[in-house]
């Protein structure tokens, strides 16, 4: 006859024969989540480092910055210099938008005034610079093909996240200039 404790040893018995059947699987899962886990952090990594960094975003616009304030003047001189007087209207701010239309006036007559006909050989900024925390002021010069030219101050403001031109002095010096 058998006792209680041989029956609850078989019963044991069975039940480490089933626990490892059982382990066995669980044993190949955890492997395999394992080895997936190692595989695909490794595969960030890869992919991660053979990225190129970001660039680096662009500065704040500042009028104290010369750089950001050359730029702006030298792409209007260049868009003066070749007659792309579109694209330097683009380059106004609104209030000078709607200085132009008041006067009902283009901006190469604006600018240039009674020279408007001809063609300007030649765009620069001078030295003479005036910075203030909320414009920059700088003179540009701007040389016809007779020899004569004009020095005209442009005003540089900041207005939705741009910087853009806001006033030129409409006193034109007479042209009698020569270089």
């Amino acid at each position: 006859m058998r006792t209680i404790f041989e029956d609850s040893e078989v019963k044991a018995r069975q039940l480490e024969g089933q626990v490892k059947k059982g382990n066995s699987y669980l044993d190949y899962f955890l492997w395999a989540m394992a080895f997936v886990f190692i595989a695909s952090t490794w595969g960030v990594y890869r992919w991660s480092a053979g990225r190129p960094a970001p660039p680096p975003p662009p500065p704040p616009l500042s009028l104290q910055d010369p750089r950001q304030t050359s730029e702006a003047f030298g792409k209007f001189n260049k868009l003066v210099q070749d007659s792309n007087w579109d694209e330097a209207y683009k380059l106004l701010s609104i209030a000078a938008q709607e200085r132009l239309k008041i006067e009902n006036k283009t901006l190469r007559e604006s600018i240039l005034g009674n020279r408007k006909d001809e063609q300007v050989i030649e765009a620069a900024s001078t030295p003479s610079i005036d910075r203030t925390p909320s414009y920059v002021r700088q003179d540009c010069i701007y040389k016809f093909p007779d020899g004569n030219y004009i020095i005209v101050p442009l005003t540089l403001i900041i207005e939705n996240e741009k910087i853009v031109i806001d006033k030129w002095n409409d006193d034109v010096k007479p042209d009698t200039n020569k270089i």
